[in-house]
This record gives C-alpha cells, structure tokens and sequence, in this order.
C-alpha cells in the first residue's frame, strides 16, 4: 500500500509512458517523407517511350528533353528493342508538359551537324546532347513515338505553307535541300519517301512566308540542280541556278507565260516537279492529237521532245521514235520505215485547250493532209546536228487524196529533208565525175606539157642566141658613130639659128614648092571634075544611038 506521508520511507510508485518522446523525431521524418513522395506522386509527369536508331549521346539520368531549350522531362532509362532494330529511351516528362504528348508531337536527338544544305546542333559539343521536342498542344493524347532520324528543316511555328511534291525523273532530293525563287531562297524540302509500287518519290516542302503567297493552282516547279548543258535542236543551252544549287539539288517555281495567276492554294497542296521549264510550261497543255509519221531516212539527231514546228512557229513535239505501238516489224526488214510520233496541242496552235480545240485542230490538218500538207527532217543547229520536224505545204505533192490511217494514228507524208537532197546532189556529181573519159584526158594533158616543154627548151635557146649576139655588137665604135651624128646635128641647127646661107636656101625652095602649087591648081581641079578630059576632048559631036533591027 502506498501511503502519501512525507515522513514514510516508503517509495512513492507512478505509471510511465509506452512511447518514449525521442521516436517523434523519426515520425515527423517519415511523414514529411511520405507527404513528399505523395507530392512528387501526384505532381510528376507521365512515362513515355521514344524509339531510335541509336543511343549515340544519350545518357540515363542526364540528357535531358527540351522544347525550345527549356527542359520539360530527363532519360531515365535505355534498353534496346526486342527486334535489336534499334533502341528505346524512357523518359519522365515533367507534369506541367504533359498536354504536349500528343500524337503531333515529334522528337529528335539534337547533335552536331554538318552538310552541304546545314552546320547544326554545334552547341552540344560542350553541353552534350539532347533530345528536342516540337510543341503542339492539338491532338490525341500518345505515349509512344518514333523519333525523327534528323532534326525538321522547319522549326515548329515557323509561318509559311506546306506543299507535297512528287517527281518519277531520275534528279532527287534530300531533306534541307533548297527551293530557290528569282536567285532567293524561299523554302526547303523536309522529307522524302519513296513509294515502291508506283516508283515515285514524295517529298514534303516547306515555303516560307510571305513568299508562300506565291504559289497558286497554275503554279509550276521544276529542277535547277547543278549545271544543265543541253545539246538540242534548236544550239546549245546552259541552265544553272545560284551557288547553293550548284552544290546540292534544288528547284524553283513560277507561272507559265500567257497564263494567269489563279487562286491560293491551301496547306499540302499538291504539284509535281518537272525537269525544266520548257517541261513545265507545257503541261498546262491538257489535250494534244497524235500524228505518225513514216521516216524511209536515218532519223539520226532527232530525239524525243524535239519541236514540231509549222512555219517556224512550234506547235508540237515528237512523243516517240520506233515506238512499238506504232507499226509492226523491225528495222531489220526491208524498206521497214521508222515510224515517230508526234503531238500538236490546240492551245499552242492559238485554239482553246479544249475537246472542242482539239476537233478543230483535227479537221483543219486533215483537210490540209487532203491537199499537200507534208512533214520533213530538217537541221535545226549545224553545231549539234539536231532535227526537228518541219510541217509544210507541197504543191503537187504525191500520195495528195485519202488520209491513211495506220494504228489508230493518221499519217503525215514525209518529203526528203534538206541533207538527203544535199547527198543525192552530191552522188549524181559524182556520177557524172565517174562517167568522164579521165584516162585519155589525162593522156592529152601529159602530151601538152610535153610540147609546152619543148617550147621552154626553144625559147632557151633563142635567148643563148641572142645573148651572143649582143656579145659580139662593138658597144664602144657604136657610142662613137652616135656622137658624130649628134654633133652633126647640133651644128646644122647652131647655123640655122644664126640665119646663115642655109637658112636662105631652105627659104627659097620652100617658096619656089608654093608658087608650083598655084599653077597646078586649076589642073587638079579640073582633073577632080573630069577625070577623062586629058584623053577624050570635049566636041567630039553626039553620041550613037543603037537602033533595032528593021522587019
């Protein structure tokens, strides 16, 4: 019994506590553990997957994901996939971001890059790399995604349009090559795929603004890469476009002549990239009537697209040589004509692009084809050689009447071109040159040189002969007879001047010659009256008669 008197000894007995104070300390340190785990729990962003081809820079725990160089999430984990095509990163994307994860939103490894069209990511060579998203908040939320196998030309909210392209020639283009404009470059392409079953390749282009309003429904693109040297009928044509193209692909756009502009178009629309502007200013050209024509010539020089003229204006081109659609047989057969194909479009004959165009582009050359219309190989450039076909009128053309029809295509006559004529010239020349007696001719040529020859030798001697003969001329006792005579003379005349007894003589006698002349004047009349006065007299009575005999 316990008593409450101070002066017992007895022991004053109380309960103690079951919890001592000192595990307070680790209670507060759990809670405010657990109420931060709960925290981070309920704050932090979803786990997504991202598939690569690589983990080439990327770290657990370290690289982190951005978007826009602000750090939205960090790797947490890389395993590689269960087909070993590659390798998948876990990453934690930090809770704020989570309306981000949709299915427009793409990734990327931001790395160092260089090529002919970029120099990129050049700042993770200290900072290392990451893994850069793009921002869209539109969307089906998504989990999982494929990372792009290089960083978008574009970056995301970049104004301008987007355009599918497709080309089926043998020019290709890679992601960051460039889409010039009058020397400028305006856009870029962003992506290639090449689709197996029609063997075309699809491209996604990207237009920067304002220069997307440029593009329209007439609006044409096609290819500027490098140097285009082209030998064709017409000379030889260098194209290029700026120096970026002349390093990497490229293409350029714009809006056939004689066409309008049209309307806008609207995003991903849809063009097709042909092989030059000639090609693409064309293909506004929607109707065409095809013609065949049967070539007994070499057609040498002649390739497909070159032009189809009529009085020097083209209105067509030739769509196929030796086309197997055309006519049956070979070129090893005998007289097997080659047979072209050709095309003439309404719209280039100054006639609607239309069906109604087109019957009128019929019937006029048919009623032509009636009459004389012909076509002929001509040379439209000595340089290269090359053909183009040349349609003409023939007066008193043969085979003038019914069209002939063979395949379906109705046939042009042809008429022999300018070089055949040329050669057929030449061959009768030759001919001609094969039928002259060559070997007498030159039998009579070798014996008039042989008499010129001996003519040369006389001429020779001659001239010895003379030289001789001037040899033996006494030049000195000829200079001394020349000067008497000259002193002779110079003295008769020196008396003459001083009016000396020969300058009387000489006066004398020419007046004794004057006064002779006077006499005989009247005579020398006389005699120019009357010839015969010096043999018959003048009376010499009437003259008889002659009288006919009397019956």
């Amino acid at each position: 019994m316990t008593t409450n008197d101070p002066n017992s000894n007895e022991a004053t007995v109380k309960p103690t506590s079951s919890i001592s104070r000192i595990w307070l300390i680790p209670i507060i340190v759990a809670l405010i553990g657990g109420w931060m785990v709960y925290y981070q729990w309920t704050n932090q962003g979803p786990l997504i997957t991202i598939e690569l081809h690589s983990a080439t820079g990327i770290e657990v725990n370290k690289t982190p994901i951005k978007v826009r160089d602000l750090d939205i999430g960090q790797v947490k984990k890389i395993s590689l996939k269960p087909d070993l095509d590659g390798v998948l990163v876990t990453a934690r994307i930090d809770a704020s971001a989570s309306h981000l994860l949709n299915e427009n939103a793409k990734f990327w490894v931001v790395a160092p890059r260089i090529s002919f069209s970029e120099v990129s990511g050049l700042n993770t060579l200290i900072s290392g790399s990451y893994i850069a998203m793009s921002a869209d908040d539109n969307g089906k939320e998504q989990l999982h995604f494929n990372a792009l196998s290089r960083p978008p030309v574009t970056p995301p909210g970049t104004p301008g349009l987007h355009v599918m392209l497709r080309s089926d020639d043998e020019f290709a283009y890679k992601p960051g090559d460039p889409i010039i404009y009058k020397g400028f470059k305006v856009g870029e392409f962003e992506d290639a795929t090449f689709n197996i079953e029609e063997r075309v390749v699809y491209y996604d282009a990207f237009i920067e603004a304002p220069y997307h309003k440029l593009i329209t429904v007439n609006t044409r693109f096609w290819d500027v890469s490098g140097v285009k040297l082209q030998l064709e009928s017409s000379g030889v044509s260098v194209e290029t476009g700026s120096l970026e193209t002349l390093l990497a692909n490229g293409i350029t756009f714009g809006i056939p002549d004689g066409v309008p502009k049209g309307e806008l178009v609207v995003e991903n629309a849809f063009f097709t990239i042909y092989e030059d502007n000639t090609a693409a200013s064309d293909a506004r050209y929607k109707v065409a009537a095809e013609y065949l024509l049967l070539i007994d010539e070499s057609v040498r020089g002649l390739t497909v697209g070159a032009p189809v003229e009529y009085r020097g204006i083209e209105i067509g081109n030739v769509t196929g040589i030796n086309s197997l659609s055309a006519i049956e047989g070979n070129i090893l057969e005998q007289d097997y004509p080659i047979p072209v194909l050709i095309n003439i479009y309404p719209g280039k004959a100054r006639q609607p692009d239309t069906e109604e165009g087109l019957s009128a582009i019929k019937q006029t050359l048919r009623n032509w084809l009636e009459r004389d219309l012909r076509a002929t190989l001509r040379m439209g450039n000595v340089l290269t050689g090359g053909l183009y076909v040349d349609l003409q009128h023939v007066p008193d053309a043969a085979g003038s009447g019914k069209v002939s029809i063979v395949n379906g295509y109705e046939v042009i006559p042809t008429v022999s071109n300018e070089f055949t004529q040329l050669t057929q010239k030449a061959d009768a020349i030759l001919d001609k040159i094969n039928q002259l007696p060559l070997k007498e001719m030159v039998a009579n040529v070798q014996l008039a040189v042989e008499d010129m020859k001996l003519a040369a030798e006389s001429v020779e001697t001659a001239s010895t002969d003379f030289d001789l003969l001037i040899e033996d001329i006494d030049a000195k006792a000829l200079n001394g007879n020349l000067n008497q005579v000259l002193v002779s003379l110079d003295s008769l005349l020196k008396n003459y001047s001083d009016g000396g007894f020969n300058q009387s003589e000489i006066k004398e006698t020419v007046d004794t010659l004057q006064d002779t002349l006077r006499n005989i004047q009247p005579l020398l009349l006389k005699l120019n009256q009357s010839p015969n006065s010096l043999i018959f007299s003048k009376d010499g009575g009437e003259d008889i008669q002659p009288k006919a005999q009397e019956k």
